[in-house]
């Protein structure tokens, strides 16, 4: 009917549906006349009718100014006929069931108790057209609209403020490694068309390790954009769980959803303004809730809302993401709808299946995933360069898809490795050994490729694989050169002879394991992954410049080949098998890396090696000085030669912690930090905050950015170091710093546990500073156990 009504002219079309409606109202109104009172179930669609009249009125009017693309117009004519039918199934219904003067008792009775069967119908038509109204209301809204929501300076100092990751440059390369054709199945399903056009509607789509998901995903986000590209009211966001970036946590990912959103605003929501007023005008970072609030009110702006998430069991805290998921369901928005991808995991599962209807969990099963591996194994045959010597060969690829597709159980990373190994194949007897001894699963697969990496590149393979998996983002390809030359060990643990001369060979020494793209690289310095900005004012300051943003830089990054790839190197499996010398665990490997950042560091003491014009030549500075925190906060705790490591370079950047075995002044002030005690405090460094206590620190002194070390710790919610403080007694309402005290540091950045040591502790619940007291700093915030643990110990509002 859409067609016909196109045909017609959208003016037409409106006029028409104008015309109808007028026509139920005015038998609404002729039965009021006649009978003093219409049937309670029929007064609210009455109004709603009006409504309805009114805004097609104005909507010819936009259209009759000239205000509405072509495109805008067509997207209008679903709207349009979706209006014609509910006022048609309306006047039907008034028809058969209101009264008219000339009816008997009986009669009445009957249409009486007509009219009770069909309330449910009625509300759902109001539903409907309410829902209609709001479209066409933002459709005219949009028309008349002059805000630019990509370059409003309001919003892109918004958008700057919340530094959520782009998750756009994921989308690209996923869809680089799509085979055309492949997901058509899903695309043309049944499920998938209801999902796009039923109200609150939640996909979940699931499979093995190695089936394609994130392919599938990028397919998906290229459908929906491209849905909603010619329709103003229809609006996408997505984001991807990587295992290989900082991207994983649910926080980032809901900074990124709200982000995207606020591309498509037509007005400036309010709800931006007050997340960033709430957090003392983009002064501090939000909590959950308020992102989630936010999230809310934004999706409401417009008339349908699409997120797609990939790779929900990649993220950091999947408790919370799950929660997450949760509560966006429970908000049963019509207008939203939500597709997310991951594996089977049981966590998952137990979440979703509460509030994901049955037929809504889509399986990637084997029979659906291998006709599109069979799509991508015949076109690599076929066109792929490195398979030139068998394109003649029909007979050959014939017999090297068909044994694949046997056993490929709807792995497409597994036919990715093997056809990687079929390019070693010179002869027919080398084919047919190859395909007679294929592995069976993706595990044989890997312990085959891992065993045979030549010894003499061994140690390098380790390294580079150890990095890959740990590292705090994705690396480029130059640093890797020199990571092999990193040995984790002594105070200049860099070997400047181990550096790979030729960046290429990475890819001979780990082949299938590891993919090098190009890539647009932004990196943009941000407190919640880099550390505080503090930073930037230490004395290897410029050291951050190396990785700092550049939009304009194009680089090699180097990454694991797939999740699945890390997960097998970090694995019980792994232990029990062949391949066991290149298992890597996760305490092991942080010690390693950050012992390597800081060796790589301790090279720069030499007051005439570096300076900031010959500091480029040095590929692993600008990361070694930004990430050896991640990295040493996550190792392992009791690692002695780390802690060293950790107190040369304070000394080194001008923090003075100068802690060694000739016996320094551990009290010394200067820098940012004020005292050596302060710095490792605010970094959680719990074996050097010992080490300097027993070593004759101030556990008191003032100074520096955070007034004392209790306040550095609290500020940063490190419990145990804030334990160790006080029980070396540490003033709990000593006052200087930010946030004045350690309480307000503690509440302001929600660290319940902080909070509730220090009240056993004696702090002033009621201390004042510049910024309010502790109640106040946690209610801007929305951290409402925080609030609920200070009014019970006495806080004044």
């Amino acid at each position: 009917m859409a067609e016909a009504f196109a045909v017609l002219g959208i003016v037409a079309s409106i006029t028409q549906l104008v015309d109808l409606g007028l026509k139920v109202i005015h038998r609404l109104d002729e039965f009021q006349n006649n009978l003093d009172e219409v049937s309670k179930s029929f007064r609210p669609i009455k109004a709603v009718c009006a409504l309805l009249v009114e805004t097609l009125k104005k909507t010819k009017a936009t259209i009759d100014e000239g205000c509405l693309s072509k495109e805008t117009e067509k997207a209008l004519l679903p709207v349009i006929e979706g209006c014609r039918e509910q006022i048609q199934l309306l006047d039907s219904m008034l028809a058969k069931i209101l009264p008219t003067s000339d009816d008997s008792w009986r009669q009445k009775g009957r249409k009486a108790i007509s009219s009770l069967y069909n309330e449910g119908k009625v509300e759902k038509m109001k539903s409907t057209l309410q829902y209609y109204i709001q479209t066409l209301t933002y459709y005219h809204a949009a028309a008349s609209s002059t805000l630019q929501p990509l370059t409003n300076a309001r919003l892109v100092k918004i958008r700057q403020w919340l530094s959520a990751p782009d998750p756009s440059e994921n989308y690209h390369r996923a869809l680089k490694q799509r085979q055309a054709h492949t997901g058509v199945w899903f695309l043309e399903s049944k499920e998938y068309a209801e999902w796009k056009t039923d109200s609150s509607s939640f996909i979940w789509l699931y499979g093995i390790p190695g089936c394609g998901k994130t392919i599938l995903s990028s397919t998906i986000i290229q459908d929906v954009l491209q849905y909603c590209s010619e329709d103003p009211a229809k609006v996408v966001a997505y984001f991807y769980f990587k295992f290989d970036s900082q991207e994983q946590s649910t926080a980032l990912m809901l900074k990124s959803l709200i982000t995207q959103f606020s591309r498509y605003c037509i007005r400036i929501p309010k709800v931006l303004e007050a997340l960033s007023s709430a957090a003392m005008n983009g002064a501090q970072q939000p909590s959950s809730d308020a992102l989630m609030q936010t999230l809310q009110q934004l999706i409401k702006e417009f008339p349908a809302a699409y997120i797609i998430l990939d790779a929900l069991d990649e993220c950091n805290g999947r408790a919370e993401l799950l929660e997450v998921l949760e509560e966006l369901a429970g908000w049963k928005l019509d207008n939203l709808h939500i597709l997310v991808t991951s594996r089977k995991e049981s966590d998952i599962e137990g979440s979703l299946e509460t509030f994901v209807d049955e037929r809504n969990t889509v399986c990637l099963q084997s029979a659906l995933v291998n006709e599109d591996i069979r799509t991508f194994v015949r076109y690599t045959l076929s066109v792929d360069k490195r398979f030139k010597r068998w394109q003649k060969n029909e007979a050959v690829q014939q017999e090297v898809e068909r044994t694949l597709m046997q056993k490929a159980h709807g792995m497409f990373r597994w036919a990715v490795c093997q056809l990687d190994a079929f390019e070693k194949c010179l002869s027919r007897s080398m084919v047919q050994k190859f395909l007679a001894d294929l592995p069976g699963t993706l595990d044989e697969t890997y312990d085959r490729i891992l065993c045979g990496i030549d010894k003499a590149y061994s140690e390098y393979a380790l390294h580079i694989l150890t990095w890959l998996a740990f590292s705090a983002r994705p690396l480029r390809i130059e640093e890797v050169t020199e990571v092999v030359a990193c040995d984790g060990e002594g105070d200049t643990g860099f070997d400047n002879d181990k550096v790979l001369e030729d960046a290429s060979d990475i890819l001979k020494i780990c082949s299938s394991l590891i993919t090098i793209s190009i890539e647009l690289v932004v990196e943009v310095l941000r407190s919640d992954v880099l550390g505080d900005p503090l930073d930037e004012r230490r004395g290897l300051g410029f050291l951050y410049d190396l990785d700092a943003h550049n939009p304009d830089k194009i680089c090699d990054v180097v990454r694991l080949a797939h999740y699945s790839v890390k997960e097998y190197l970090v694995s019980e499996r792994i232990r029990r098998g062949p391949a066991k010398d290149y298992s890597v665990q996760i305490a092991g490997s942080n010690t390693f890396i950050a012992k390597s950042c800081l060796g790589y560091l301790l090279q720069f003491q030499e007051p005439d090696l570096v300076h900031q014009y010959n500091i480029k030549s040095f590929k692993l500075a600008g990361y070694a000085a930004k990430s050896w925190t991640s990295h040493a906060q996550a190792a392992e705790r009791s690692e002695a030669a780390m802690n060293r490591l950790i107190m040369k370079l304070f000394s080194l950047r001008d923090i003075s912690l100068l802690i060694t075995e000739a016996g320094a002044d551990v009290n010394t002030q200067g820098g940012a930090y004020g005292t050596a005690l302060q710095a490792a405090s605010h970094r959680g460094h719990e074996s050097v905050v010992e080490r300097l206590l027993e070593a004759g620190a101030h556990v008191n002194a003032q100074g520096g950015e955070y007034g004392t070390a209790l306040q550095a710790a609290s500020h940063k919610g490190h419990e145990r170091v804030v334990e160790r403080l006080l029980e070396a007694g540490a003033d709990v309402n000593a006052q200087g710093g930010p946030m004045s005290s350690a309480l307000q540091a503690a509440a302001c950045f929600g660290h319940e546990n902080v909070v509730e040591r220090l009240l056993e502790t004696g702090a002033d619940v009621n201390m004042q500073s510049g910024e309010g007291n502790a109640l106040q700093m946690a209610s801007s915030n929305n951290y409402n156990n925080v609030v609920k643990r200070l009014l019970k110990a006495g806080a004044k509002q």
